[in-house]
Protein backbone atom coordinates (compact mmCIF):
# COMPACT_ATOMS: atom_id res chain seq x y z
CA UNK A 1 0.00 0.00 0.00
CA UNK A 2 2.83 2.36 0.71
CA UNK A 3 6.44 2.94 -0.04
CA UNK A 4 8.78 5.20 1.89
CA UNK A 5 11.43 5.41 -0.78
CA UNK A 6 15.05 6.19 -0.01
CA UNK A 7 14.46 7.18 3.60
CA UNK A 8 12.96 3.80 4.33
CA UNK A 9 15.83 2.04 2.61
CA UNK A 10 18.33 4.14 4.56
CA UNK A 11 16.69 3.15 7.83
CA UNK A 12 16.95 -0.54 6.94
CA UNK A 13 20.67 -0.14 6.24
CA UNK A 14 21.16 1.86 9.42
CA UNK A 15 19.40 -0.77 11.50
CA UNK A 16 21.67 -3.43 10.01
CA UNK A 17 24.79 -1.50 11.08
CA UNK A 18 23.66 -1.00 14.70
CA UNK A 19 21.59 -4.12 15.31
CA UNK A 20 21.76 -4.91 18.98
CA UNK A 21 21.32 -1.29 20.05
CA UNK A 22 18.23 0.73 20.75
CA UNK A 23 18.36 2.96 17.68
CA UNK A 24 16.02 5.61 19.07
CA UNK A 25 18.60 6.55 21.68
CA UNK A 26 21.75 5.50 19.83
CA UNK A 27 24.33 8.23 19.21
CA UNK A 28 26.57 7.30 16.23
CA UNK A 29 29.73 9.11 17.39
CA UNK A 30 33.04 8.04 15.87
CA UNK A 31 35.06 10.44 18.06
CA UNK A 32 33.78 8.80 21.25
CA UNK A 33 37.28 8.78 22.78
CA UNK A 34 37.37 12.60 22.63
CA UNK A 35 34.15 13.00 24.62
CA UNK A 36 33.13 9.85 26.56
CA UNK A 37 30.72 12.05 28.54
CA UNK A 38 28.15 11.43 25.80
CA UNK A 39 27.76 7.82 26.96
CA UNK A 40 29.24 7.78 30.49
CA UNK A 41 28.40 10.39 33.18
CA UNK A 42 31.31 9.18 35.34
CA UNK A 43 33.71 10.82 32.88
CA UNK A 44 32.69 14.24 34.21
CA UNK A 45 35.52 16.03 36.01
CA UNK A 46 38.29 13.63 34.96
CA UNK A 47 40.02 16.33 32.88
CA UNK A 48 40.37 18.37 36.10
CA UNK A 49 39.14 21.50 34.32
CA UNK A 50 35.96 23.20 33.20
CA UNK A 51 35.28 21.81 29.75
CA UNK A 52 32.76 22.44 26.96
CA UNK A 53 32.47 20.21 23.91
CA UNK A 54 30.36 20.65 20.75
CA UNK A 55 30.00 18.13 17.93
CA UNK A 56 28.19 18.12 14.58
CA UNK A 57 27.81 15.01 12.45
CA UNK A 58 26.32 14.23 9.03
CA UNK A 59 25.49 10.60 8.21
CA UNK A 60 25.79 9.15 4.71
CA UNK A 61 26.15 12.28 2.61
CA UNK A 62 24.95 12.33 -0.99
CA UNK A 63 22.51 9.45 -0.50
CA UNK A 64 20.03 9.85 -3.39
CA UNK A 65 16.72 11.30 -2.27
CA UNK A 66 17.64 11.41 1.43
CA UNK A 67 17.30 15.15 1.96
CA UNK A 68 17.34 16.61 5.48
CA UNK A 69 17.18 20.37 5.58
CA UNK A 70 19.12 21.61 2.57
CA UNK A 71 21.63 18.74 2.44
CA UNK A 72 21.55 15.27 0.90
CA UNK A 73 22.19 13.36 4.09
CA UNK A 74 20.46 10.41 5.74
CA UNK A 75 20.96 11.80 9.25
CA UNK A 76 22.26 14.64 11.41
CA UNK A 77 23.74 14.63 14.89
CA UNK A 78 24.28 17.63 17.18
CA UNK A 79 25.71 17.32 20.69
CA UNK A 80 26.83 19.76 23.37
CA UNK A 81 28.33 18.81 26.72
CA UNK A 82 29.71 20.72 29.67
CA UNK A 83 31.31 19.61 32.92
CA UNK A 84 32.55 21.65 35.86
CA UNK A 85 34.62 20.19 38.74
CA UNK A 86 33.34 21.67 42.01
CA UNK A 87 36.30 20.09 43.80
CA UNK A 88 38.86 17.33 43.12
CA UNK A 89 36.11 14.81 43.97
CA UNK A 90 32.83 16.34 42.80
CA UNK A 91 31.76 17.42 39.33
CA UNK A 92 28.51 18.53 37.65
CA UNK A 93 27.41 19.38 34.13
CA UNK A 94 25.01 18.58 31.31
CA UNK A 95 24.68 16.82 27.95
CA UNK A 96 22.40 17.84 25.07
CA UNK A 97 21.99 15.41 22.20
CA UNK A 98 19.86 15.75 19.06
CA UNK A 99 19.76 13.00 16.44
CA UNK A 100 17.74 13.10 13.23
CA UNK A 101 17.64 10.08 10.96
CA UNK A 102 15.14 9.93 8.13
CA UNK A 103 11.72 10.67 9.61
CA UNK A 104 12.90 10.10 13.21
CA UNK A 105 14.17 12.69 15.67
CA UNK A 106 15.49 12.02 19.17
CA UNK A 107 16.33 14.87 21.57
CA UNK A 108 17.89 14.26 25.00
CA UNK A 109 18.85 16.60 27.82
CA UNK A 110 20.76 15.25 30.83
CA UNK A 111 22.17 16.88 33.93
CA UNK A 112 24.92 14.80 35.53
CA UNK A 113 26.97 14.41 38.71
CA UNK A 114 30.13 12.41 39.39
CA UNK A 115 32.15 11.54 42.49
CA UNK A 116 35.80 10.44 42.36
CA UNK A 117 37.92 8.29 44.68
CA UNK A 118 41.69 7.90 44.56
CA UNK A 119 42.40 4.16 44.84
CA UNK A 120 46.17 4.46 44.97
CA UNK A 121 46.58 2.80 41.57
CA UNK A 122 44.26 5.19 39.75
CA UNK A 123 41.10 7.20 40.19
CA UNK A 124 37.64 5.64 40.31
CA UNK A 125 34.69 7.81 39.33
CA UNK A 126 30.96 7.12 39.75
CA UNK A 127 28.44 9.02 37.66
CA UNK A 128 24.68 9.53 37.50
CA UNK A 129 22.63 11.51 35.02
CA UNK A 130 18.95 12.40 34.80
CA UNK A 131 16.86 14.34 32.34
CA UNK A 132 14.28 14.17 29.57
CA UNK A 133 14.05 12.38 26.23
CA UNK A 134 11.82 13.49 23.36
CA UNK A 135 11.16 11.17 20.44
CA UNK A 136 9.31 12.26 17.28
CA UNK A 137 8.38 10.43 14.10
CA UNK A 138 7.27 12.74 11.27
CA UNK A 139 6.08 10.73 8.27
CA UNK A 140 5.17 13.94 6.46
CA UNK A 141 8.87 14.20 5.58
CA UNK A 142 8.85 10.86 3.75
CA UNK A 143 8.45 10.37 0.01
CA UNK A 144 5.33 8.31 -0.77
CA UNK A 145 4.33 6.72 -4.04
CA UNK A 146 0.72 7.74 -3.47
CA UNK A 147 -0.46 11.14 -2.30
CA UNK A 148 -2.44 11.23 0.96
CA UNK A 149 -1.31 7.74 1.88
CA UNK A 150 -3.07 6.71 5.16
CA UNK A 151 0.26 5.77 6.77
CA UNK A 152 1.02 9.50 7.09
CA UNK A 153 -1.49 9.55 9.95
CA UNK A 154 0.88 7.51 12.13
CA UNK A 155 3.09 10.38 13.21
CA UNK A 156 4.22 10.04 16.80
CA UNK A 157 5.60 12.32 19.51
CA UNK A 158 6.50 11.43 23.08
CA UNK A 159 8.49 12.98 25.94
CA UNK A 160 9.52 11.00 29.02
CA UNK A 161 12.05 11.11 31.90
CA UNK A 162 15.33 9.28 31.55
CA UNK A 163 18.35 8.24 33.63
CA UNK A 164 21.82 6.82 33.09
CA UNK A 165 24.70 5.53 35.25
CA UNK A 166 28.38 4.85 34.76
CA UNK A 167 31.67 3.96 36.39
CA UNK A 168 35.05 5.12 35.10
CA UNK A 169 38.56 4.06 36.19
CA UNK A 170 41.64 5.87 34.92
CA UNK A 171 45.32 6.45 35.62
CA UNK A 172 48.28 8.01 33.83
CA UNK A 173 48.33 5.19 31.27
CA UNK A 174 44.86 3.73 30.87
CA UNK A 175 41.15 4.36 31.15
CA UNK A 176 38.22 1.96 31.39
CA UNK A 177 34.54 2.78 31.72
CA UNK A 178 31.26 0.88 31.89
CA UNK A 179 27.87 2.55 31.60
CA UNK A 180 24.17 2.22 30.84
CA UNK A 181 23.58 5.51 29.01
CA UNK A 182 19.76 5.32 29.04
CA UNK A 183 17.33 3.40 31.25
CA UNK A 184 14.03 4.39 29.65
CA UNK A 185 13.30 4.25 25.94
CA UNK A 186 10.61 3.21 23.48
CA UNK A 187 11.64 -0.16 22.02
CA UNK A 188 11.85 -0.41 18.24
CA UNK A 189 8.32 -0.41 16.80
CA UNK A 190 6.68 0.56 20.09
CA UNK A 191 4.91 3.76 21.13
CA UNK A 192 5.51 3.23 24.85
CA UNK A 193 8.68 2.97 26.90
CA UNK A 194 9.91 0.42 29.40
CA UNK A 195 13.00 -0.46 31.44
CA UNK A 196 13.61 -4.01 30.29
CA UNK A 197 17.33 -4.71 31.03
CA UNK A 198 17.64 -6.87 27.93
CA UNK A 199 17.22 -3.71 25.83
CA UNK A 200 19.88 -1.64 27.65
CA UNK A 201 22.95 -0.57 25.70
CA UNK A 202 25.73 -1.82 28.02
CA UNK A 203 28.63 0.36 26.91
CA UNK A 204 32.31 -0.34 27.58
CA UNK A 205 35.03 2.24 26.82
CA UNK A 206 38.73 1.62 27.21
CA UNK A 207 42.16 2.79 26.10
CA UNK A 208 45.87 2.43 26.90
CA UNK A 209 48.76 4.83 26.34
CA UNK A 210 52.11 3.56 24.99
CA UNK A 211 54.87 6.14 25.45
CA UNK A 212 57.26 5.53 22.58
CA UNK A 213 59.15 8.77 23.31
CA UNK A 214 58.54 12.17 24.89
CA UNK A 215 57.20 13.39 21.56
CA UNK A 216 55.41 10.32 20.22
CA UNK A 217 52.71 8.19 21.82
CA UNK A 218 50.32 5.51 20.62
CA UNK A 219 46.91 5.06 22.19
CA UNK A 220 44.64 2.19 21.13
CA UNK A 221 41.04 2.52 22.29
CA UNK A 222 37.71 0.79 21.86
CA UNK A 223 33.99 1.18 22.45
CA UNK A 224 31.87 -1.96 22.81
CA UNK A 225 28.07 -1.85 22.99
CA UNK A 226 26.05 -4.92 23.93
CA UNK A 227 22.36 -5.62 24.37
CA UNK A 228 21.25 -9.00 25.73
CA UNK A 229 20.39 -11.41 22.94
CA UNK A 230 21.84 -9.18 20.22
CA UNK A 231 25.20 -9.05 18.39
CA UNK A 232 28.06 -7.09 19.89
CA UNK A 233 28.70 -3.67 18.36
CA UNK A 234 32.30 -2.46 18.34
CA UNK A 235 34.46 0.51 17.37
CA UNK A 236 38.23 -0.09 17.35
CA UNK A 237 40.75 2.74 17.06
CA UNK A 238 44.50 3.25 16.94
CA UNK A 239 45.58 6.81 17.74
CA UNK A 240 48.98 8.50 17.21
CA UNK A 241 49.96 11.55 19.28
CA UNK A 242 52.87 13.88 18.55
CA UNK A 243 54.06 17.53 18.56
CA UNK A 244 53.95 17.79 22.38
CA UNK A 245 50.46 16.27 22.39
CA UNK A 246 49.11 19.00 20.10
CA UNK A 247 48.55 16.78 17.05
CA UNK A 248 46.50 13.62 17.24
CA UNK A 249 45.57 11.29 14.36
CA UNK A 250 43.93 7.90 14.26
CA UNK A 251 42.45 5.06 12.27
CA UNK A 252 39.36 3.11 13.24
CA UNK A 253 37.16 0.23 12.21
CA UNK A 254 33.56 -0.57 13.04
CA UNK A 255 30.83 -2.75 11.59
CA UNK A 256 30.59 -1.79 7.92
CA UNK A 257 32.77 1.29 8.32
CA UNK A 258 36.39 2.51 8.18
CA UNK A 259 37.28 5.71 10.10
CA UNK A 260 39.99 8.38 9.84
CA UNK A 261 40.29 10.90 12.71
CA UNK A 262 42.29 14.06 13.43
CA UNK A 263 42.53 16.43 16.39
CA UNK A 264 44.62 19.57 16.75
CA UNK A 265 45.31 21.91 19.67
CA UNK A 266 44.94 25.43 18.30
CA UNK A 267 45.84 27.16 21.59
CA UNK A 268 46.13 25.89 25.15
CA UNK A 269 42.37 26.06 25.77
CA UNK A 270 40.99 25.18 22.30
CA UNK A 271 41.04 21.92 20.34
CA UNK A 272 39.30 20.96 17.11
CA UNK A 273 38.67 17.48 15.72
CA UNK A 274 37.40 15.84 12.56
CA UNK A 275 36.38 12.28 11.68
CA UNK A 276 35.43 10.72 8.35
CA UNK A 277 33.75 7.34 8.11
CA UNK A 278 33.90 5.49 4.80
CA UNK A 279 31.02 3.01 4.64
CA UNK A 280 31.52 -0.60 3.66
CA UNK A 281 29.01 -3.15 2.41
CA UNK A 282 25.82 -2.01 0.68
CA UNK A 283 25.94 1.52 2.08
CA UNK A 284 28.98 2.59 0.02
CA UNK A 285 27.00 2.12 -3.20
CA UNK A 286 24.41 4.69 -2.06
CA UNK A 287 26.42 7.12 0.11
CA UNK A 288 29.94 7.31 -1.38
CA UNK A 289 30.82 10.43 0.63
CA UNK A 290 30.35 8.59 3.92
CA UNK A 291 29.76 10.24 7.30
CA UNK A 292 31.53 13.26 8.82
CA UNK A 293 31.96 14.67 12.32
CA UNK A 294 33.40 17.98 13.53
CA UNK A 295 34.30 18.71 17.16
CA UNK A 296 35.28 21.87 19.06
CA UNK A 297 36.41 21.68 22.70
CA UNK A 298 37.22 24.44 25.19
CA UNK A 299 39.12 23.79 28.44
CA UNK A 300 39.78 26.24 31.28
CA UNK A 301 42.76 25.03 33.28
CA UNK A 302 42.33 27.37 36.23
CA UNK A 303 39.23 25.70 37.65
CA UNK A 304 40.77 23.03 39.90
CA UNK A 305 44.12 21.91 38.52
CA UNK A 306 45.76 21.79 35.12
CA UNK A 307 44.37 19.56 32.39
CA UNK A 308 45.91 16.11 32.62
CA UNK A 309 48.39 15.46 29.82
CA UNK A 310 48.45 11.70 30.13
CA UNK A 311 45.03 10.16 29.57
CA UNK A 312 43.02 12.70 27.59
CA UNK A 313 43.64 14.78 24.49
Amino acid sequence: MRRISVIGFAFVLFWGTVAGQNTKNYTPVNMYMLNPLLVNPAYSGTKESMSANMMLGANWLDMPGATLGKANAAGWMQTASFDYPLSPKNSVGFVIRNNTFGVNNNFVFYGHYSYQINTGVGNLSFGLRAGLTSYNRNLQKANFRQDNDPVQQFDYSRMYPNFGVGIYWYSNNYNLGLSIPDFFFPPLGSESFDTDPKNYNYTLLGGYLFRISDNFKIKPSTMLIYSIGAPLSYNLNLNFITAQDRVWAGLGYKQQGFIVLFEFQVVSYLRIGYAWEYPLGLVKDYAPWGSHEIMIRFDNTWTVRKVSDVYFW
